[in-house]
């Protein structure tokens, strides 16, 4: 099994909040990130599968970064998520980005020879969620 990620970039503000919390609740859990700011994200989109036997490859990473683009960065590129139907009811976490992002994902990067593996988002140098769906989670 061959593994293959592309790679892109986004800038995004959001505001994480439970509207279910008070807003007390709501400074105790998120901190600092219940009130509105940005981040400059990271996003990897990982194939697997078998090579291709003219090709040589399991999927056509040009293809990819146009699949990308045109399904998710053109989207959310300089956008604050919370007001996005993407987002609607969803706490824009960088869980639930990297879950929405597959979801939008699954269904339009499958070939014969690769499917969709994970999407992983980083949120900053340090801090990423990296979202892989499992046979159960369908």
């Amino acid at each position: 099994m061959i593994y293959i990620t592309r790679k892109e970039h986004f800038s995004a503000s959001h505001i994480l909040k439970n509207d279910n919390f008070n807003e007390t609740d709501n400074l105790n859990i998120f901190g600092k990130c219940n009130s509105m700011h940005g981040h400059n994200y990271y996003l990897e989109v990982k194939l697997r599968g078998i090579p291709d036997k003219s090709t040589g490859f399991i999927f056509d990473l040009k293809e990819l970064k146009i699949i990308i683009n045109r399904e998710i960065i053109d989207k959310v590129d300089h956008k604050f998520l919370n007001e996005l139907a993407l987002f609607k009811g969803i706490n824009p976490t960088t869980e639930n980005i990297a879950i929405v992002f597959y979801n939008i994902l699954k269904d339009k990067v499958i070939s014969p020879n690769a499917s969709l593996y994970s999407v992983k988002i980083f949120e900053t140098e340090k801090n990423c969620a990296e979202y892989i769906e499992e046979p159960n989670d369908k």
